[in-house]
């Protein structure tokens, strides 16, 4: 067996995104059982979106979120998984948020 030499760049490169798409896939991995439920928690949504729970409440305060998309039960608020999301996509344009894109999510709707 011959042994594979670090100082190459690009096996450097082929390693660094081996792991970004472990790390990718994992996110992905964790969302799947939310994607079959319909309502989601803050967090959940939160996560799908890039963001954390407190940012959704900002979202929903601000208008972001229909009144469709999101509904109360008890003290807290549930968030439609599908209208949700479309609703946080096309409230700065039309680009689609990935769950790992949390710097350019964050940059488009953090004013």
């Amino acid at each position: 067996m011959t042994s594979v030499r670090n100082e190459d760049p690009r096996v450097e490169r082929l390693i660094a995104e081996v792991q970004e798409l472990n790390s990718q896939l994992k996110i992905l991995i964790e969302t799947i059982p939310q994607r079959n439920r319909i309502w989601l928690t803050p967090a959940q949504i939160g996560k799908l979106l890039g963001v954390q729970s407190r940012q959704i409440a900002r979202y929903r305060e601000q208008g972001v979120f229909k009144e469709s998309s999101y509904r109360k039960n008890g003290n807290r608020y549930e968030f439609h998984n599908v209208n949700a999301v479309k609703d946080a996509e096309s409230w700065k344009g039309n680009s689609v948020i990935y769950p790992n894109n949390k710097a350019n999510f964050r940059a488009k709707y953090d004013n």
